[in-house]
C-alpha cells in the first residue's frame, strides 16, 4: 500500500506496527521487504515523493564546512522513493576479511562481528542488487617478486534502481504501508528514555501539526549523515540527542578517500582498467589500512608527450629515487626530466586511489546553527584524513611504482600534492577527493563506551530503535559501500523477525 503524509487519514496510526522504517533508499527497502516476507505489519516512512524535488532535496542541505573541502551534501544523495540507489554507478564487492578483524595499529579498528555473519547473505543481496556470482570475477594472476598486491575485480550491478525495481511489490503488499512525504522530526521515549515508543512526522504543509507512527521496534535508515544529524537534533528529552549519552554520535564519519596520485608510462599494453589492493600480508609489515589502486590507462602521440617519465631507468635506480620521492619533496628530479620511448606512440596513463580511511573521532558530523524547513539543525561536516590516511596512499604508490619498475611493466610519477608535508589535497574541482560514501557516523561497537550500535545495529542506549545504512560500519575498508549495506539490512530484517515471534 502506499499512501501520502499531505493527504493520508492520520486516523490510520492509531494502531501499532511490528516496525517502523524510516527512510527507503536500499537499506530501508531492504529491510521493509525482508520484514514483511517474515509476516511483519512494516510502516516504510519516506521524506520524499516518488521523484525528486527542490523542497525534499533541500533538507540535505548542509551548513559549514569545517574540514577538508567537500562536496556540498545536496548532490551526494537523493531525498526521495528508492534514495541514492536512483544514481548509483552499480559497483559493488564484499568487504575483504581483514577488514573485520582490528588492525594493532590502529585505535577503534574492527567490527564486533565476523565476516560470516554477512556472508549467509551474499547469495540474497547478489539477487536484490543483481550483480553476477563472486565466481564471475575471481582475483586476477599478479607477476610480481614478493607477495604485495592481489588484482582485484569489481561486480558491477546494472545499476539496480530500487524505485523501479521494488515499487510494484511494495504497492501490491498487504505487509507494508509506504508513507511518502513523511519526514521525521521527533523520536519519542518512555519515561525511562530508554524505549521508542513513536516516531513524529510531519509533511512539507508548514501548518501540518505532524502525526506520530507507533511500533514495537523502530529502524532509522535514513544514510550515512542523516541517521547522525536526526539523533543529534532530537534532545526534546535527552539534552545530547538520542543515543548520544557516549558522545559517539557524529563522531569517526569519513568517506573513501579517492585522489590521483601519480602519472604513468607504460611499456606495456593496457586495454582496460585494473585494480590492486595489498595483501593482509604486506598490511600487517606495513602498518597500513586497506587500499585500492586504480590503473587507468590512456594514449597519446610523441608530440605530445609530457615530461613526466623515465623509460631508460632501470629498475633498481628507479626504486632508489621513489624512495627518496617520498621521503624529501625537494630532491633532485634528473630522473623525471625526460621521457625517452623506443615505440612511435606510447600509451600512458593514471594511479587513483581509493582507500580506507582509519577510525578518526576528531572527523565528525556536528550540527550548525542553520536550520531546515523543520526546525532542525543542518550539518556542519569537519572531515579529517589521519597521518596513517596519507601514509598509506604514500605506501601504496611507492610500492606499485616499484613493482611497476621491477616487472618493467612501466614508471610513474608521484603527485606533487602527495609529496608536500603536509599534503596540500586538491579540492573537489580537480580531483574526485572521496566516493561520497558516507560512513562511520553511528558506528559499530562492542560497548557503548566505544560506539553507537551494537553487533545487532541496535542503539546501546534504547531497546528498540535500530540504525541501517552505511553509518554503522566501524571501519570502512576500501571498496563501495552498497553491498555490505544490503547485507546488513539483511541480517537486521532476520534479527527483528527472530525478536517479533520471540
Amino acid at each position: 500500500m502506499i499512501a501520502d503524509a499531505t493527504t493520508i487519514d492520520r486516523g490510520a496510526f492509531e494502531q501499532s506496527f511490528d516496525v517502523c522504517v524510516i527512510g527507503a533508499g536500499p537499506a530501508g527497502i531492504t529491510l521493509a521487504r525482508t520484514l514483511a516476507a517474515a509476516g511483519a505489519r512494516v510502516a516504510l516512512m519516506e521524506a520524499g515523493g516518488l521523484e525528486i524535488t527542490e523542497e525534499s532535496q533541500d533538507v540535505y542541505r548542509g551548513g559549514a564546512n569545517l574540514g577538508i573541502e567537500y562536496f556540498d551534501l545536496d548532490i551526494c544523495r537523493l531525498r526521495y522513493f528508492g534514495g541514492t540507489s536512483n544514481h548509483w554507478g552499480g559497483w559493488t564487492r564484499a568487504l575483504d576479511p581483514i577488514d573485520f578483524a582490528p588492525k594493532p595499529y590502529v585505535p577503534l579498528s574492527g567490527w564486533p562481528l565476523p565476516q560470516i555473519a554477512l556472508d549467509a547473505y551474499r547469495a540474497e543481496a547478489d539477487s536484490i542488487l543483481d550483480v553476477p556470482s563472486a565466481t564471475e570475477a575471481p582475483d586476477l594472476p599478479v607477476r610480481q617478486s614478493g607477495y604485495d598486491f592481489r588484482r582485484f575485480q569489481f561486480r558491477f550491478s546494472p545499476p539496480t534502481r530500487f524505485a523501479e525495481k521494488y515499487l510494484a511489490e511494495i504497492e501490491a503488499s498487504q505487509a507494508i504501508t509506504l508513507v511518502l512525504n513523511a519526514n521525521l522530526v521527533d523520536l519519542r521515549l518512555d519515561d525511562s528514555l530508554g524505549t521508542i515508543t513513536g516516531a513524529v512526522f510531519k509533511s512539507y504543509d508548514p501548518a501540518d501539526p505532524g502525526f506520530t507512527v507507533k511500533a514495537r521496534y523502530f529502524a532509522l535508515c535514513a544514510g550515512g549523515i542523516e541517521n547522525a544529524r536526526l539523533l543529534l537534533n532530537f534532545t526534546s528529552q535527552v539534552p545530547e540527542g538520542i543515543g548520544n549519552r557516549g558522545g559517539w554520535v557524529g563522531r569517526c564519519f569519513t568517506d573513501h578517500p579517492h585522489f590521483l596520485v601519480a602519472e604513468c608510462v607504460l611499456r606495456v599494453l593496457v586495454r582496460e582498467r585494473e585494480f590492486y589492493s595489498p595483501t593482509e600480508f604486506f598490511m600487517q609489515d606495513h602498518s597500513c589500512l586497506n587500499f585500492g589502486l586504480r590503473l587507468e590507462p590512456r594514449w597519446i602521440w610523441p608530440k605530445d608527450l609530457p615530461t613526466i617519465g623515465f623509460e631508460d631507468t632501470p629498475p633498481e635506480t628507479f626504486n632508489i629515487q621513489l624512495e627518496r620521492l617520498v621521503r624529501d619533496p625537494f630532491v633532485d628530479r634528473a630522473l623525471t626530466d625526460r621521457l625517452i620511448l623506443p615505440q612511435p606512440m606510447g600509451q600512458t596513463g593514471v594511479i587513483r586511489v581509493a582507500q580506507e580511511a582509519a577510525p578518526n573521532p576528531d572527523s565528525r558530523v556536528m550540527l550548525s546553527e542553520e536550520r531546515d524547513a523543520f526546525g532542525l539543525r543542518r550539518v556542519a561536516l569537519d572531515w579529517r584524513l589521519a597521518e596513517i590516511d596519507v601514509e598509506t596512499m604514500r605506501i601504496a604508490v611507492t610500492t606499485f611504482g616499484k613493482h611497476m619498475a621491477d616487472q618493467n611493466i612501466g614508471r610513474l610519477r608521484i603527485a606533487d600534492w602527495l609529496l608536500a608535508d603536509p599534503p596540500r589535497f586538491p579540492g573537489v574541482a580537480d580531483d574526485e577527493v572521496g566516493g561520497k560514501h558516507h560512513i562511520g557516523a553511528t558506528r559499530m561497537a562492542a560497548e557503548a563506551r566505544s560506539g553507537v550500535v551494537d553487533a545487532d545495529c541496535r542503539v546501546h542506549e534504547t531497546t528498540n530503535l535500530y540504525l541501517g545504512g552505511s553509518s554503522v560500519f566501524p571501519t570502512t575498508g576500501h571498496c563501495n559501500p552498497t553491498y555490505t549495506i544490503t547485507q546488513l539490512a539483511l541480517r537486521l530484517g532476520d534479527h527483528l523477525a527472530a525478536r517479533l515471534r520471540g
